[in-house]
């Protein structure tokens, strides 16, 4: 903990693993999304390989969301629907509370985002395009599918990927709002790993039963 200016003290949030977990996702995504229309075969297996290293990814965020530091662990960001709507209600009302990793409802939104990443690997892998007047693309696992199986998938492939879409735009709202509300900079703290919080939400998330975030009590699980 590091003394900060205005009341607020500087926390350690997320490990490095963590962080290079998330900037990893992003460029990775970015690369399949530049990709993805991509006229070339070289273009395809590039698209490919981003592929792969997103499942390697996810894979290692579901290992360290159960034994990774306190705030990248899922029972510290997955809350109760009661807790989720009474923060909800708190940032309907312009005053939502401090949180230290995720709030209630990004914590969620971390949720659905790895899970139709998730989604969006599976019928890559499975799925293949091969319709009249465009480039024959098939998954490493399609031969597994029938040939019209494999053409669903691959339009649920790149459906999925426009939902992934609408949800990193949510996503990233979100973060702004949260910085401009609260001036929680988690943007920051993802790139250094401290965030900067009220000192007595720092106090309060350090007591050893429960803790508030100004108005919700939240009590750690076991």
């Amino acid at each position: 903990m590091q003394n900060d200016a205005g009341g607020r003290v500087k926390l350690f949030v997320w490990d490095v693993p963590t962080r290079v977990f998330h900037w990893s996702l992003v460029t990775l995504v970015l690369i399949a999304w530049a990709t993805a229309e991509g006229e070339s075969d070289f273009l395809f297996q590039i698209h490919l390989i981003a592929g792969y290293l997103v499942l390697g990814l996810l894979l290692f965020r579901l290992i360290w969301g159960f034994v990774g530091t306190r705030y990248a662990r899922f029972h510290d960001f997955v809350r109760p629907w009661h807790i989720v709507r009474d923060y909800t209600k708190r940032l309907m009302a312009l005053r939502p509370p401090h949180s230290i990793g995720h709030n209630p409802l990004g914590g969620w939104m971390v949720i659905l985002l790895l899970m139709v990443l998730a989604a969006i690997v599976a019928t890559g892998l499975f799925g293949a395009k091969s319709r009249p007047g465009e480039i024959e693309y098939a998954g490493p696992l399609a031969h597994y599918v029938s040939a019209a199986f494999a053409s669903e998938l691959i339009d649920l492939h790149e459906g999925l990927f426009n939902v992934l879409l609408v949800l990193v735009g949510i996503h990233i709202a979100g973060v702004i709002t949260d910085i401009i509300l609260t001036r929680d900079n988690l943007v920051r703290a993802m790139i250094t790993g401290y965030n900067s919080v009220p000192a007595v939400t720092a106090a309060e998330a350090a007591g050893p039963t429960a803790f508030q975030l100004r108005g919700l009590t939240l009590t750690p699980r076991s």
